[in-house]
């Protein structure tokens, strides 16, 4: 199975489902898909490599923070991001405490070339779901936009 995203339908926000064979590959597809949302990720060059760092203390709190590295890196540093990296690292046996290690694949924004869609407000953790099952990780995620 191929991972990938895909949109959901929701009146007035963006709802992604990224998916993959890992839970880091479905990290990185979200990553792609919180991108593609404010992108055409096929305008896109990657050709600057950046280092995102993100922390929680569960699966959703890391997914929140990556999401929003992402997206503070999109929206205030104007870098757009085609290819994910994603290392995940748990910190205890009980489960807690979680980091995350990616390196992005991207170019800055420009306005001209990127077939620029829609801005992103934030992420939240609202309708967010971490499905782990054997051989296939799914997250769902919603962005205000």
């Amino acid at each position: 199975m191929a991972g990938g995203y895909c949109f959901l339908d929701h009146m007035t926000d963006a709802v992604i489902e990224a998916y993959g064979e890992t839970l880091e590959e479905a990290f990185e597809n979200a990553a792609k898909g919180l991108n593609d949302t404010m992108v055409d990720l096929k305008t896109v060059m990657p050709n600057e490599d950046l280092k995102i760092t993100a922390q929680g203390h569960d699966l959703y709190s890391l997914l929140f923070d990556w999401l929003d590295k992402v997206l503070l890196l999109l929206v205030a540093d104007g870098i757009v991001m085609s290819e994910f990296s994603v290392k995940i690292r748990q910190h205890d046996d009980n489960g807690d405490g979680y980091s995350l290690t990616g390196i992005a694949k991207g170019e800055k924004l420009n306005l001209d070339r990127h077939h620029y869609k829609v801005e992103i407000k934030a992420v939240t953790y609202h309708e967010m779901e971490i499905r782990q099952e054997k051989g296939k990780a799914t997250v769902k995620f919603l962005l205000d936009l």
